[in-house]
């Protein structure tokens, strides 16, 4: 009889073994309006690989939650539209080997400032300050976005391995260091949870639609550049040349596909695996640059001196509430005798009233670097 039961224990736990694929890469997805996805799909968007699955995360969907399905669109919710990860994991397919596969699990709320997901999650704050709408949303997940992300992500890891995390939000409140500070608290926890090693495991998180297309949201980029600064395993994909829609907050069909392959070389690259040439437009910590500044007062008034370890293609002067007061970009540079690019120049303060300042420099070869000062 002990031999028996020795025997059945042994069965099952090979049973389990097998059940989890290590060629099964599993990502968490989670945000606001831009995550759920708005752009309406085409026929041509229904055409995806049996490799490419999601789990359905929301109640109120004709999926069963819970259930592992073909990533067919809408992923996010019954009668949301195309969205980011979408595109992201057809490009992971493209350049991956023929025998792995990709799974998605998207908990995402519109118009949700990043609290919704944090653990300190207040039930009482959802039902006093959020609108019905968005109180019916969050109902979707259980009433608790964050619990119904993890114990579907308990449940995905016995089927696979969780790779990332995708993150798009920031629309509502991505215009300080309190919304870094909270993106890193909601990583450190689900990484403890999930007990995942953060090496294994990265942040990958969007910019807003850009000032090229009046993004409404534009001014939080600078808050969302500086992501890797705070986490080292945290990258940036940047907006530029992703249309929007004509609300310029929400992004086009065709702006969620280029995203979404942004979102898939982010990952790649933190593999090792190179997928094309853009590159330059997913921005880690290893790419950040040394910016220096020195502050001096004349007759004038206060003046600042940036000194950039790189030629400066365009330089953003942002307010720590992450509104833009300047743009500098090649060319003769207002308030200045200089021109662009440079590695270095003057810049008088007088009709600066803030006391902290937020610079971003994008250098010639694409890549970006903020830096963060007290006047």
């Amino acid at each position: 009889m002990k031999l028996l039961v020795t025997t059945i224990a042994l069965f099952c736990a090979t049973l389990t073994a097998q059940a989890q694929d290590p060629n099964f890469y599993i990502y968490l997805a989670i945000g606001q309006s831009n995550m759920v996805g708005q752009a309406p799909p085409t026929a041509e968007d229904s055409i995806v690989s049996e490799r490419f699955l999601t789990l359905t995360a929301s109640d109120c969907d004709t999926h069963t939650t819970g259930q592992w399905r073909k990533a067919v669109p809408p992923l996010a919710r019954q009668w949301t539209k195309l969205c980011p990860v979408d595109y992201f994991g057809r490009t992971m397919l493209q350049n991956l080997p023929s025998d792995k596969r990709v799974g998605s699990i998207i908990v995402a709320v519109d118009g949700c400032a990043i609290d919704v997901f944090h653990p300190d999650y207040d039930d009482a704050w959802v039902a006093k300050d959020l609108p019905d709408w968005q109180r019916n949303e969050v109902n979707c997940y259980g009433g608790k976005p964050l619990e119904r992300l993890l114990s579907l992500a308990r449940k995905a890891q016995a089927d696979g391995v969780i790779k990332g995390i995708l993150l798009h939000q920031g629309e509502t409140d991505a215009y300080s260091d309190t919304w870094l500070q909270k993106v890193k608290g909601i990583y450190e926890y689900l990484l403890r949870e999930l007990k995942l090693e953060a090496a294994d495991c990265p942040i990958i998180v969007g910019e807003t639609v850009d000032s090229t297309y009046n993004g409404v949201c534009a001014h939080a980029i600078p808050t969302i550049d500086r992501l890797p600064q705070w986490i080292p395993t945290g990258y940036v994909v940047s907006s530029k040349g992703c249309p929007p829609m004509d609300d310029n907050v929400h992004f086009s069909r065709d702006g969620y596909i280029t995203l979404g392959k942004r979102y898939a070389y982010a990952a790649l690259k933190h593999m090792g695996i190179k997928a094309n040439d853009e590159t330059s437009y997913v921005n880690a910590a290893a790419s950040q640059f040394a910016i220096s500044h020195k502050i001096w007062k004349n007759k004038q008034g206060k003046n600042l001196r940036i000194k950039s370890e790189k030629k400066i293609k365009k330089l953003d002067i942002v307010s720590y509430s992450g509104q833009t007061i300047y743009t500098y970009q090649t060319g003769m540079v207002p308030h200045t005798d200089q021109l662009l690019p440079v590695r270095d120049y003057n810049f008088k303060l007088k009709d600066i009233k803030d006391k902290v300042l937020i610079i971003v420099i994008e250098a010639q070869d694409g890549t970006k670097s903020t830096k963060k000062i007290e006047l």
